[in-house]
């Protein structure tokens, strides 16, 4: 049988002093609202899990700091958001050394006809296009390819799967903002090799 604690004051003594009993309400209280947080922040579930499971490991490790002042509930959420942040900035870190990677692959790549630097550019277009294709949310995706590689008018799109036009429509838009933005790097560089 879980053990319920009076008050918060009682909880926060039973954490500092290692109970088991303790962790497990804590997590059963706040985990899934830790994680629909964390989700929203990221938009990556699995990302999201992590960030939370750690959230609770370093309340563990961090037990004996806790004090009977202590506001449980928002410690969480703010512990949750510090570390959503730091991933996001992690992440964003990556991107950044991934797009280098590419701009300095295509500006260093020595080239000795101007045929060979057309096909090494639409090689490499189709699959940078490609790869933002195949990372949109699956009903995006769907769309964006039934529209814009398959032909199909939006009415042709919203039979096929069984969704409203202005769905469709929504989709759509989502779809090309998101390409627009994950594509950037790629206009950007083939403008600069075209002049």
């Amino acid at each position: 049988m879980d053990k319920v604690f009076q008050s918060e004051g009682q909880l926060i003594a039973a954490l500092t002093r290692g109970e088991e009993a303790a962790f497990a309400y804590v997590f059963k209280q706040y985990y899934a609202m830790l994680l629909n947080y964390a989700s929203r922040l990221l938009h990556d579930a699995e990302g999201a899990n992590d960030v939370v499971q750690e959230t609770f490991c370093r309340l563990y490790e961090r037990r004996k700091a806790l004090h009977a002042g202590i506001d449980l509930k928002p410690y969480l959420y703010k512990t949750v958001y510090n570390s959503c942040m730091n991933e996001l900035k992690h992440r964003r870190v990556e991107q950044d050394y991934v797009n280098k990677e590419l701009e300095e692959f295509y500006f260093s790549r020595v080239v000795e006809t101007p045929e060979a630097e057309l096909a090494l550019q639409d090689e490499e277009l189709k699959r940078a296009i490609d790869l933002a294709v195949q990372g949109l949310p699956e009903r995006c995706r769907e769309v964006f390819v039934l529209g814009k590689v398959d032909g199909l008018s939006n009415k042709e799109i919203a039979d096929k799967l069984q969704i409203s036009i202005k769905t469709v429509e929504n989709q759509m838009t989502t779809a090309l903002s998101k390409l627009r933005k994950e594509l950037e790097w790629l206009l950007c560089l083939l403008v600069w090799l075209n002049n």
